[in-house]
C-alpha cells in the first residue's frame, strides 16, 4: 500500500487539535454563565429603553403638527370668497364604538322582520350622518330618524327586481310607536237581544240520527246552450220556389265518378279491418276521385230572413248538399263519418264548409224528408266499419227507396259544425243534431271527442261557400264574420275566418 505523505498528516493533526481545544473552552462552566449574563444584560438594556421611550400616542405625547381643514365650496352657487377655517386636531382620537348590526327590510332572513324584537332600538352610532343615495353631500343633513312604525307592515324576504335606495336608511324605533291601543269600550247589554252561540275549534262528535243529502254528480260533460226547437226558431225558414239558385256552378270543383268506381258495399267491404285515420284517408281518396253519388252535386237552397239592425229586411240563401257525404254510386251507396281532418280536406277541395249549429237547425226545419233517429247499442265497436255499414242498412230502410236527388233529408246523422269552442278546445271535434221528430236534438253541441274520433251516427253536409245576400252572390264566410249578419246563421255570434282555419288545422 503507498504511504501518506508527511505534510498532509501534520494538517490533519494541527486541524483535529484546534476542534478539540475550541470543544473542551465551550463545556466550562465558567464561560456558559458568562454568556447567559451578557444575554440577560442586554435583554434588561433592551426593555429599560422600550419604556423609557415617549409614547406617540399617549397623553403627553408633544403636539401633533396642525393640519388646516377646509370646507368644500357648493359646486351650484359658488359662495363668496371668505377665509378657510383652520382646525387644529390636538385631541386623542378615540376608536368609534362598534354599531349595532342592522339590515334593510329586503335582507332580512325568512320569518324575521323588525317587528320581532320591540324592545331593541335600532339607530345609528352617535355622530355618524345616515346614509343617502349617490350624490354630492349636502350642507345640512336631515338627523330627524325614520320611526319603525313607518315602514310597511308586510315585510317580504325576496325584493323586488329594483330595491330602492331609500330603504337603506337605518330606522330608530320607539316603544311609544309600537305599544298596542287599548281595547275600546265595548257597550254590550248585559242580557243579549239574540241567542248567542259559542264555537270552539275543537270537531265535536256528529249527532246520531243525522241524515245528510245524498252527493249529486253532474253527469253532463260540459255546459251546453239550450237547444233550440223547432217552433221557437224566430226568423222564416222556406225553400225558394225556384231552384235557379244553387246552379251547378257551385259543384263545380266536384270530379264526376267514373265508370269503372267500386260501388259502395265494394268499398267498406275492403275497410271492414280498418277503422280512424287510416278509413278516413281512403274513402277522403275515392271521394276525392269522384266516387260518390251524383245526387250529392244537386245543392238544395235554404233561404233565412231576417232584419238588420236598421229595420231593412235581410233574407240569406245557402245551398248545401241534399243528403250526408257517401262513397259509391246513385244506386250504391254508403253514407261514411269521417274525422274533422278528413272533412276538412274535402270542404276545401270542394270550395265548401261545414255548417253551424243554428243552420243545423234550419237545414232540419226546411227538410223534405225527416229521419227518426235510430241509436245503436253504444259501445267499443260504435266507430268500427261493420257499424257504419248496418246502420247505413236502417237508413235506407226508413227511407224505403225514396228518391233523395233534389230532396232534402234530415234527423238521421249528427253533424260536424263549425263553433267558436275549437279555439279554446284545439285538437277536437265539434258535433251537433241528431233531431227527433219533435225538433229537439239528441246530441247538444259537444267538443269531448278528439279531431279524428268518428263513429257510425257522424256524417258530414257540406255548404257551398257561396251564398246569396238579398238575391246578391257573397262568400259564406264573410257573412259568418259580420256581427250584422252572423246572428241568421250562428246562434253564438261572428264566427272568424281564424275559426275556419283552426278546424281546418285539425
Amino acid at each position: 500500500m503507498m504511504q501518506a505523505h508527511s505534510s498532509d498528516l501534520e494538517i490533519a493533526a494541527e486541524h483535529k487539535g484546534w476542534l478539540s481545544r475550541l470543544d473542551s473552552a465551550a463545556r466550562r462552566p465558567g464561560l456558559v454563565a458568562a454568556a447567559l449574563g451578557f444575554a440577560a444584560l442586554n435583554a434588561a438594556a433592551a426593555m429599560t429603553v422600550l419604556v423609557m421611550m415617549p409614547d406617540d400616542q399617549g397623553p403627553t405625547a408633544a403636539p401633533a403638527t396642525p393640519v388646516m381643514v377646509s370646507k368644500l365650496a357648493p359646486t351650484v352657487a359658488p359662495a363668496p370668497a371668505a377665509e378657510p377655517r383652520h382646525a387644529a386636531l390636538s385631541e386623542v382620537v378615540h376608536r368609534l364604538p362598534r354599531a349595532q348590526t342592522w339590515h334593510p327590510p329586503h335582507q332580512l332572513p325568512v320569518g324575521r322582520d323588525h317587528s320581532a324584537a320591540p324592545d331593541i332600538a335600532r339607530s345609528a352610532p352617535g355622530g355618524l350622518a345616515a346614509p343617502r343615495a349617490d350624490g354630492l353631500p349636502t350642507p345640512e343633513l336631515d338627523s330627524a330618524p325614520l320611526a319603525l312604525a313607518s315602514l310597511p307592515r308586510d315585510v317580504t324576504p325576496e325584493p323586488d327586481k329594483e330595491v330602492l335606495k331609500s330603504s337603506l336608511v337605518p330606522q330608530i324605533a320607539t316603544l311609544g310607536t309600537i305599544r298596542p291601543r287599548a281595547r275600546p269600550e265595548l257597550d254590550i247589554p248585559e242580557v243579549p237581544e239574540t241567542i248567542q252561540v259559542a264555537v270552539s275549534l275543537r270537531p265535536k262528535l256528529r249527532p246520531e240520527g243525522l241524515k245528510l243529502p245524498e252527493p249529486s254528480i253532474d253527469r253532463t260533460p260540459e255546459a251546453e246552450a239550450p237547444t233550440a226547437t223547432l217552433a221557437a226558431l224566430p226568423r222564416a225558414i222556406e225553400r225558394p220556389v225556384s231552384g235557379a239558385t244553387c246552379n251547378t256552378r257551385l259543384t263545380r270543383a266536384m270530379p264526376n265518378r267514373r265508370g269503372s268506381a267500386k260501388g259502395g258495399d265494394a268499398v267498406m267491404a275492403g275497410l271492414m279491418r280498418t277503422s280512424g285515420t287510416e278509413r278516413d284517408r281512403l274513402v277522403a281518396r275515392e271521394i276525392l276521385a269522384g266516387n260518390m253519388p251524383s245526387f250529392l252535386q244537386d245543392l238544395v237552397p235554404v233561404e233565412v230572413s231576417g232584419r238588420a239592425r236598421d229595420g231593412s229586411p235581410i233574407r240569406i240563401t245557402f245551398c248545401a248538399t241534399p243528403d250526408y257525404l257517401a262513397v259509391g254510386s246513385d244506386r250504391d251507396f254508403v253514407r261514411v263519418p269521417m274525422g274533422l281532418p278528413a272533412a276538412m280536406q274535402i270542404a276545401g277541395r270542394f270550395d265548401m264548409m261545414l255548417p253551424t249549429r243554428r243552420m243545423v237547425d234550419q237545414i232540419y226545419r226546411a227538410a223534405d224528408t225527416r229521419v227518426a233517429p235510430k241509436p245503436m247499442t253504444p259501445g267499443p265497436q260504435m266507430s268500427s266499419t261493420d257499424y257504419l255499414v248496418r246502420h247505413n242498412r236502417t237508413v235506407e230502410g226508413q227511407l224505403r227507396g225514396a228518391s233523395v236527388a233534389g230532396h232534402l233529408t234530415s234527423g238521421h246523422k249528427k253533424d260536424l259544425v263549425l263553433t267558436n269552442r275549437l279555439s279554446s278546445n284545439r285538437g277536437r271535434v265539434a258535433i251537433y243534431g241528431w233531431h227527433r221528430t219533435n225538433g229537439k236534438a239528441i246530441q247538444p253541441l259537444s267538443t269531448v271527442h278528439g279531431a279524428t274520433y268518428a263513429d257510425y251516427s257522424h256524417g258530414v253536409r257540406l255548404i257551398s261557400q257561396t251564398a246569396y245576400l238579398n238575391g246578391r252572390p257573397v262568400r259564406l264566410a264573410d257573412l259568418m264574420a259580420d256581427p250584422d249578419y252572423a246572428s241568421l246563421i250562428s246562434d253564438e255570434g261572428p264566427i272568424r275566418a281564424a275559426q275556419l282555419q283552426v278546424a281546418s288545422a285539425n
